[in-house]
């Protein structure tokens, strides 16, 4: 009988050692994220080593404190730690999609502000100069300004000869959205088209 007894107590020893084993709530953010947060998040693109750091990290930063399976009930003030780590971490989790999501919308608005802005300028009259040697437009002229932009003659039929030597320009769109150029100078336009 009492082989016995030691029998069950050698074989129970393990279990009774794993029941009280620490278990960490906090798995990794590679546990705890979907394969769409990971990616999202760029974590699949550190290495193993910095996984781990980052998971350390942390789990210092929010005290993820390890939970012991099995172990006697803890007193009202230290219950809501332990039992708060899970809630912790899925506030925690919340807050950084949250904050992920806030920052994205933020870019988001950012860059279409930038798309209006410079669609805006696009539609908007303006003044530039045509570089070199300004002789006029004879049919396909193409015209590179000063801003960096060149345009093309819309009309093949259109010609002038331009004699003085300036070379400012206006560009205004129509309510149609074609673009006409005038010379300053002599107030002669000429449709044209942007192509770079």
């Amino acid at each position: 009988m009492s082989r016995f007894i030691v029998s069950m107590l050698f074989c129970s020893l393990p279990l009774f050692a794993q029941a009280q084993a620490p278990v960490d709530p906090f798995e990794g953010l590679a546990a705890e994220m979907t394969p769409e947060e990971r990616a999202a998040a760029g974590i699949g693109d550190l290495s193993p080593s910095q996984q781990q750091f980052l998971d350390a990290w942390l789990r210092k930063r929010f005290e993820t404190e390890p939970t012991v399976v099995g172990a006697p009930p803890l007193e009202p003030g230290e219950s809501a730690l332990v039992s708060g780590g899970a809630s912790e971490a899925a506030a925690q989790e919340q807050a950084i999609e949250a904050e992920v999501e806030r920052r994205v919308a933020e870019e988001l608005a950012a860059a279409k502000a930038v798309e209006a802005e410079d669609e805006k300028l696009m539609n908007e009259p303006f003044e530039a100069m045509v570089t070199g040697s300004f002789s006029g437009w004879n049919g396909k002229t193409v015209f590179a300004l000063d801003n960096g932009q060149v345009w093309r003659q819309r009309t093949g039929s259109s010609r002038y000869r331009h004699t003085r030597g300036d070379s400012k320009v206006r560009f205004k769109r129509s309510f149609i959205g074609l673009w006409t150029m005038t010379v300053l100078s002599t107030g002669r336009s000429v449709g044209v088209r942007r192509i770079d």
